[in-house]
């Protein structure tokens, strides 16, 4: 009966000590969890993040690149951190993006589609031709609703789209790539050797508040 009654105390303790909330545990989350655009929408709001992620993940205020206010995810693990814009910013409604870009994450997009996926790989999976928009003074480019009805594109029961940025190697060599085109196919003959010189730098979820899903 003794042991009995300080196994109950032991347990009693442990729940004071995670604070007696039923928030899931960072570690225990699923990778579905972590997919883009998985089940996120336009009306995800930052309740549904925390009950999601866990209050403590999930850190409202200023985001980063004059990005206005939003939600973080995982502010201090890049290998879970992932950004949240939305179109009202107070209250914060109607979810804009949600965007992912440290090399090391372990977020994926449609299609296992990662950051460090190579251009060639993009191209495979999207299986039809699509057009990006060409690369500026940084030497990034992206790919937004122009997947041309392919394997990427937005597909039935998604009620976000799927994007891309795109960054160039550092061999990249003047003249291999397209620079401030705002719409350029992936098979431009211009631009042969793409393939050894891009892969995906960021990876997103995005709405637009045009559509009726």
């Amino acid at each position: 009966m003794r042991r009995l009654a300080v196994l109950l105390g032991l347990f009693a303790i442990a729940a004071c000590q995670h604070g007696g909330s039923s928030s899931p545990s960072a570690d225990a989350l699923p990778d579905s969890n972590f997919v883009l655009p998985g089940t996120f929408s336009e009306q995800t709001t930052v309740a549904d993040l925390r009950a999601r992620f866990g209050a403590a993940n999930v850190k409202v205020g200023a985001l980063p690149n004059d990005g206005g206010n939003g939600a973080v995810l995982f502010q201090d693990d890049p290998t879970r951190r992932a950004y949240v814009r939305f179109y009202d910013d107070a209250p914060l409604d109607h979810l804009a993006s949600v965007t992912v870009t440290d090399p090391e994450s372990r977020w994926s997009g449609k299609l296992g589609v990662k950051i460090g996926t190579p251009f060639a790989e993009l191209r495979q999976r999207n299986v039809e031709k699509f057009w990006f928009a060409g690369f500026d003074a940084q030497r990034e480019g992206n790919v937004r609703d122009m997947w041309n009805a392919g394997a990427l594109d937005v597909t039935e029961g998604e009620q976000l789209y799927f994007g891309v940025d795109l960054r160039l190697r550092d061999a990249a060599p003047a003249g291999a790539y397209p620079s401030d085109e705002s719409q350029v196919a992936c098979d431009d003959p211009r631009y042969p050797k793409l393939d050894a010189f891009v892969v995906v730098s960021a990876i997103s979820a995005w709405s637009s508040l045009d559509d009726e899903w």
